[in-house]
């Protein structure tokens, strides 16, 4: 054996060693590790609804934060700047749970488990001098401001089909651009889950037309490994709308609209 072949397969025990203890410091946690250490990692975008930049309020901010509490451990964020950021299959190596607008599709799915928050429907927003839509294949005269990487765009194209229409689209950076990229007239009607279109409702240049889905659900995701914090997690967002907690949280967060009469229109 030669001082080469020696080094060479040192190199690869040292090789295969480093991947292993990576893959054991960035692999996702359960419950009891997170208890231990005494934080919950959570990422969320600083965006409407979700986290402000004072990165201390929002209305998932103030859910996750009093579970938290109820759990005895420090709520640390992982500031993410967009939604496909979630589903790159890594994103439990950074954080234990995902606290986000997110809605529950088969595809997202794959790389985690959900546990629902509140029902939504995806709603058509233009601008206040917009005529009313009256149905689906009238929008062939507008452009979609959408996010590709979005359930928008997966639910317009399921309308495009449906209508036997060709759509034109202004594609967004990201999901959180659509409404500026609107107001800037790069196009004429974009789409928002109903808890953000709600959030629109007292803003005077926006109005609301029709739902573009079915009941779908927002929902925050967690590792399929991680069945305990998913069981906690599931048990404490049922305890807190039956509570009216999680009511109060809206309440305090969306003027739009309360929480009551949000349920009316988002099942």
């Amino acid at each position: 054996m030669t001082l080469g072949g020696n080094m060479n397969r040192l190199y690869t025990r040292i090789c295969i060693v480093t991947v292993c203890i990576i893959g054991l410091t960035l692999s996702a946690r359960p419950l009891s590790e997170i208890k231990k250490s005494g934080e919950l990692k959570a990422a969320m975008r600083v965006r409407e609804g979700v986290l402000d930049k004072s990165l201390t309020s929002g209305f998932h901010y103030d859910i996750i934060n009093a579970f938290c509490q109820a759990q005895g451990v420090k709520l640390k964020i992982v500031v993410k700047e967009n939604l496909s950021d979630y589903f790159s299959g890594k994103i439990f190596n950074e954080c234990d749970v995902v606290v986000d607008n997110i809605t529950v599709l088969p595809d997202r799915q794959k790389h985690m488990e959900f546990v629902e928050i509140i029902p939504i429907k995806q709603i058509l927003v233009t601008k206040q001098d917009h005529a009313p839509i009256a149905s689906m294949a009238a929008i062939t005269k507008d452009t979609i401001v959408v996010a590709k990487d979005s359930s928008y765009y997966e639910n317009i194209k399921i309308k495009e089909k449906e209508a036997a229409a060709i759509f034109k689209y202004h594609f967004s950076s990201s999901t959180a651009t659509q409404i500026d990229d609107l107001l800037a007239g790069k196009g004429t009607v974009t789409i928002l889950d109903a808890n953000l279109a709600a959030q629109k409702l007292t803003d005077a240049k926006l109005m609301l037309h029709r739902a573009i889905s079915g009941k779908q659900s927002i929902a925050w995701g967690h590792s399929a490994k991680d069945k305990d914090l998913g069981k906690a997690l599931l048990e404490y967002i049922q305890k807190i709308k039956t509570d009216g907690t999680l009511g109060k949280i809206w309440d305090k967060h969306i003027e739009g609209i309360d929480f009551q009469s949000y349920l009316k229109i988002a099942q």
